[in-house]
């Protein structure tokens, strides 16, 4: 799946995200740098609501993935800050594309 295939799926992907809390969505990884292949999943940086749930993330991760029918990998903003690895947040942050 492409960026421009996701983009078309971006209402449904957002009325998803509206009933578990995801204020916004970025693409990172293949898809966002336009080097997916067919066996590339998608990879989603997500902003939670203030107060929003953690399960939220489970959830949107499971209804996205089984509207698109791939393997998606979702990592919330809150989470980067535990990452001990500062160039993949920052390579995340600068390859981050808007959904």
């Amino acid at each position: 799946m492409n960026l421009a295939q996701l983009k078309k799926l971006k209402e449904q992907i957002y009325q998803i995200a509206a009933k578990y809390g995801v204020k916004e969505i970025f693409v990172f990884g293949s898809v966002a740098r336009g080097d997916e292949t067919n066996l590339s999943d998608v990879d989603f940086l997500i902003e939670m609501k203030s107060g929003a749930s953690a399960f939220g993330v489970g959830a949107f991760q499971f209804e996205v993935q089984k509207l698109l029918g791939i393997q998606i990998d979702v990592v919330p903003t809150f989470a980067l800050s535990g990452v001990d690895d500062k160039n993949f947040v920052h390579s995340l942050q600068r390859e981050a594309v808007a959904l």
